[in-house]
C-alpha cells in the first residue's frame, strides 16, 4: 500500500527517536525505508520458525518481519493434523493444568483425542462481548508453544506454590511464545468459499443465566468457525517483554480515516479529531454495516444492559458495529515516537508480503489461498533492550526516567480482540494489559492469593493458570471435605 501524501509530509518533519540502550542494527534485509519481505522467504512450504536468538536489528522493519513470519509458519500445515495449521496443534493452559475449561474448572478425568469446546466468549478487560451481524458471538481461544510448554515445566509453574518462590526477575526464555485467536461463526457457504481459513468445532452454547449471557457447559454445538483475528507474542533476544503483534482479516472492519474508508487498499491518513458523526464506511464488511457513524462504532452492549439474548437461535442483539479507531496502532500525534516510520513499515511490509503471496515462485498451497485475506494491522515492543522488571504497570510510553520505553503501535488493538478499549487510555495498547505488575485475584475473591510482581505476569496464560490452579485445587478441597474425606 502507497504511503497517503499527508502521512509523508507529516512525517517529514517530525523528530526522530533514538535510545542509547537499543540493539544494534545487523541487517540489510530490514530496512525502515524500504521495508520488504526477504529474500529468504523463498517459498511457503520453506518458512521456518523465527529464531529469536538471531534478532539483532532495533529497526521498527525486523520486528515486524518476525511477526509476519512466525504468523505463515503458523499457519503451515501441522505434520500431526492434516490441513490444520500448525498453531491448532499446540497445547493450551487447559491442557497444561489438566482442567476441562474456565468456566467449571473441574480437573479432567482422563485426556480425550475429541476437540474441546470453545468456552471463551468475552473480551479480556471489558468483559465484552462481540456481535457479529448475523447475531453471533465471536469465540476466542489460546495456545502456548512447545517452548513455553517446556519452560512450564522446567520451573514448575502449574504450580501456584511454586510461582510464589520464583524469582521476579526470572523472564521467559527465547523462542517461548503464546497466541490467541478470534472466531466467527459462519454458514457452509461462508466455509467453502476459501476467503477464511475455516474449522469445525464444538462451541458452548450461551444462556440467559441470573441477569447475564453465560455459556452453559451442558450445550453445545459443532460449528463453521472463521478465523478473523490472531493475537502473537514472542520472546527474542534483548526483549524479553515480548513482541506483541496482531492481525486480521481484511474484511472485519473499516479504518477511521479523514474520508470513508470503503477498501482494506483504501488511503487512510491517520486522523486526530473526529465528528462522531462521521461515517466511516459507505459498505458493509463483517462486523460494520454500510454507513454507520463513528459515534455508533464499538460499543459495549452487554455492560450497558442492552444486550439480549435469544437461547433458541443462538442469536444476540444489537449487533456491534466495529471500526479501527487508530489505522496501523499509531495516531498523528505520536511525533517522538516515529509513528509515521512505523506506519510506513507497517504498509510496506504489508504490501510486499500481498505480492509474494500471489507470486508463482512462492508456490502458496491451493488449501492456504485464504492466507492473502490477512494482514498484520501493527506490533509493540520496548524501545530499549532488556528493559523489563518487575513492578512495571506500562502505563504510560516512557520510563521512570522519561525516556521512551514502548515503541511502535502505541494504540495497537485487534477489532475482534479489543473491540471496546481502543479509546480507553488505560487499556489502549498491548502492554497497559500485559506488565509486570502485582496481579489481584478475579473477581475479588478473598480466597485466592495475589500473584506477585514478575517479569513472567506479562503474559495471562501464566497469571491465568496461577489463579486457575488455586481455583480448581479449592473446588477439589470443598468437595472432599463435604464428603467427610481428608
Amino acid at each position: 500500500m502507497k504511503t497517503p501524501a499527508a502521512l509523508a509530509l507529516l512525517s517529514s518533519s517530525l523528530l526522530t527517536f533514538s535510545s542509547p540502550n537499543s540493539v544494534a542494527a545487523s541487517s540489510d534485509d530490514f530496512n525502515d525505508q524500504h521495508c520488504q519481505a526477504p529474500q529468504s522467504w523463498q517459498s511457503f512450504k520453506s518458512i521456518t520458525m523465527p529464531d529469536g536468538n538471531d534478532f539483532n536489528s532495533s529497526s521498527n522493519c525486523e520486528f515486524h518481519a518476525w511477526s509476519w513470519q512466525m504468523f505463515m509458519w503458523l499457519m503451515q500445515e501441522d505434520p500431526h493434523n492434516s490441513g490444520q495449521p500448525r498453531f491448532l496443534g499446540f497445547e493450551t493452559p487447559y491442557d497444561l493444568l489438566g482442567v476441562e475449561n474456565r468456566e467449571s474448572l473441574l480437573p479432567r478425568m482422563a485426556k480425550s483425542s475429541d476437540a474441546k469446546a470453545l468456552d471463551e466468549y468475552l473480551q479480556a478487560g471489558t468483559e465484552g462481548l462481540l456481535v457479529d451481524r448475523q447475531g453471533k458471538p465471536v469465540y476466542y481461544s489460546q495456545y502456548l508453544n512447545p517452548e513455553f510448554v517446556d519452560f512450564v515445566s522446567e520451573h514448575d509453574l502449574t504450580n501456584y506454590k511454586s510461582v510464589q518462590k520464583i524469582d521476579p526477575s526470572l523472564s521467559f526464555d527465547i523462542n517461548v511464545a503464546e497466541f490467541k485467536a478470534s472466531w466467527k461463526i459462519v454458514d457452509a457457504t461462508t466455509a467453502n468459499s476459501g476467503q477464511y481459513f475455516v474449522t469445525r468445532q464444538p462451541v458452548y452454547k450461551l444462556v440467559n443465566k441470573g441477569g447475564q449471557i453465560v455459556v452453559d457447559i451442558t450445550q453445545q454445538s459443532n460449528e463453521y468457525l472463521a478465523l478473523v483475528g490472531f493475537h502473537i507474542a514472542g520472546v527474542v533476544k534483548g526483549h524479553p517483554e515480548m513482541i506483541w503483534a496482531t492481525f486480521e482479516h481484511k474484511d472485519n472492519a473499516p479504518n477511521v480515516c479523514s474520508k470513508p474508508q470503503n477498501s482494506y487498499d483504501d488511503p487512510c491518513p491517520v486522523v486526530q479529531n473526529i465528528d462522531p458523526n462521521q461515517i466511516v464506511s459507505e459498505r458493509d464488511w463483517t462486523f460494520y454495516s454500510a454507513n454507520t457513524k463513528y459515534k455508533e462504532c464499538n460499543l459495549n452492549y452487554s455492560v450497558s444492559g442492552r444486550l439480549t439474548l435469544d437461547e433458541k437461535s443462538q442469536t444476540l442483539s444489537p449487533s456491534t458495529q466495529v471500526c479501527r479507531r487508530y489505522a496501523w496502532g499509531n495516531d498523528a500525534t505520536q511525533a517522538t515516537f516515529k509513528a509515521p516510520t512505523n506506519i510506513r513499515v507497517v504498509q510496506q511490509l504489508n504490501h510486499s508480503v500481498d505480492d509474494l503471496l500471489a507470486s508463482k515462485d512462492f508456490a502458496l498451497p491451493q488449501d492456504r489461498q485464504w492466507l492473502k485475506n490477512y494482514f498484520e494491522v501493527s506490533a509493540i515492543w520496548f524501545a530499549q533492550a532488556n528493559a523489563l522488571k518487575p513492578g512495571q504497570t506500562l502505563a504510560t510510553n516512557v520510563d521512570d526516567k522519561g525516556q521512551q520505553l514502548l515503541i511502535g503501535g502505541l494504540h495497537l488493538s485487534n477489532a475482534t480482540i479489543e473491540t471496546f478499549t481502543q479509546t480507553q487510555s488505560t487499556m489502549d495498547n498491548c502492554f497497559r494489559c500485559h506488565n509486570s505488575s502485582q496481579r489481584f485475584p478475579p473477581n475479588g475473591s478473598h480466597k485466592l492469593s495475589p500473584l506477585k510482581p514478575t517479569n513472567l505476569n506479562i503474559s495471562h496464560a501464566f497469571m491465568n493458570m496461577y489463579f486457575w490452579d488455586q481455583e480448581m485445587k479449592q473446588y477439589v478441597k470443598e468437595n472432599l471435605a463435604k464428603k467427610g474425606e481428608k
